[in-house]
């Protein structure tokens, strides 16, 4: 006997009429229409991969074989996945490069930019920076001691 998915489970707990239209709703959107089952059941473990919910790629994992998908088309779809996942980091990340408070653009330099332009900045002495904000109270406490 297949044990049942936990979603599954869970609608069964809340009743058989959430069971019933949940599976229904489940029932029309992986029907075949502009995409087959195989192709949905690829989406559907690419967006479990993107999530990162283990339980659900297995899930889906088993659902996209059955629906007649390669392993290959799997691990590809893993793959889009990751880097969908990987962009959304980097799309987040980049609000550190868009600084509104002090409307100032930060620049990204390869090494060999930075080595060229050192050459040039070793003629001038700099003063040291002083971290500001929450890192003044963790390096200040050090300086005092």
């Amino acid at each position: 006997m297949e044990r049942k998915t936990r979603p599954n489970r869970f609608t069964e707990v809340l009743g058989e009429d959430v069971d019933m239209a949940f599976k229904k709703l489940a029932s029309e959107i992986l029907k075949d229409g502009a995409l087959t089952l195989k192709e949905k059941s690829i989406i559907a473990l690419a967006c479990a991969v993107a999530v990162k919910c283990d339980d659900c790629v297995k899930a889906h994992k088993k659902q996209a074989l059955k629906a007649g998908a390669s392993e290959n088309e799997i691990l590809e779809a893993a793959a889009v996945a990751g880097l969908v996942r990987m962009g959304s980091g980097f799309n987040t990340a980049y609000t550190l490069l868009d600084d509104h408070s002090s409307r100032r653009k930060i620049e990204y330099k390869t090494k060999s930019q930075n080595e060229k332009n050192d050459n040039h900045k070793s003629e001038r002495k700099q003063m040291p920076k002083k971290p500001d904000g929450y890192l003044n109270a963790i390096y200040g406490k050090k300086e005092e001691e």
